[in-house]
């Protein structure tokens, strides 16, 4: 009996510390006045800065690392197409980036920007699509997708039910699960 009731004090007294600690780590002064005096100076892809956790990140910025009470931000803007990197689970994806592999503490994305007409990449299912992408398979575990931006007049092309249609493409068909769709 004694002993039970001992280990309730000392679990609400962690919980309680905890709490503490975490209530006064979010209202920090100090936290607060590093984040607004961070700077994000993208001189080109890859450049990286120290913040502190909590430090909101400009858009094409990923969460590189995680030490502590500090993280180190990564630069994703200028990346060539097809170029791969490595973001922390909680990083914004940036626009016409896609999620090529998932750990249970990161994820490994893909520069989709600038790809060809027809060029095809596999994804997981979290990742988001690319403007102007269709998904054009999948299971549960993977996505192919394929870049319709820079299509000829006149092109078609099979897609899953589901997929958006980028525009300027019309449905001419459906089977099954699929529409195959024409470039106007």
């Amino acid at each position: 009996m004694i002993k039970k009731g001992i280990s309730r004090v000392m679990i609400v007294a962690m919980l309680l510390n905890f709490s503490l600690l975490v209530n006064v780590g979010a209202f920090s002064p100090i936290v607060e006045a590093a984040s607004t005096s961070a700077t994000f100076n993208c001189t080109s892809y890859g450049v990286t800065t120290s913040v502190p956790v909590g430090t909101t990140l400009p858009a094409g910025w990923i969460i590189a690392n995680n030490i502590g009470s500090t993280i180190t931000a990564k630069c994703l803007i200028g990346a060539t197409t097809g170029v791969t990197t490595v973001a922390m689970l909680g990083s914004a994806i940036p626009s016409g980036w896609v999620v090529i592999n998932q750990t249970s503490t990161s994820l490994t994305l893909k520069n989709s920007n600038g790809a060809s007409y027809g060029e095809t990449y596999t994804i997981v299912p979290i990742s988001p699509l690319p403007s102007g992408w269709v998904t054009i398979n999948r299971t549960d575990s993977t996505v192919w997708i394929k870049n319709l931006i820079g299509a000829p007049t006149g092109a078609t092309v099979s897609i899953l039910i589901g997929s958006p249609i980028p525009s300027g493409w019309v449905i001419i068909n459906e089977i099954g699960s699929t529409y195959t769709i024409k470039k106007l």
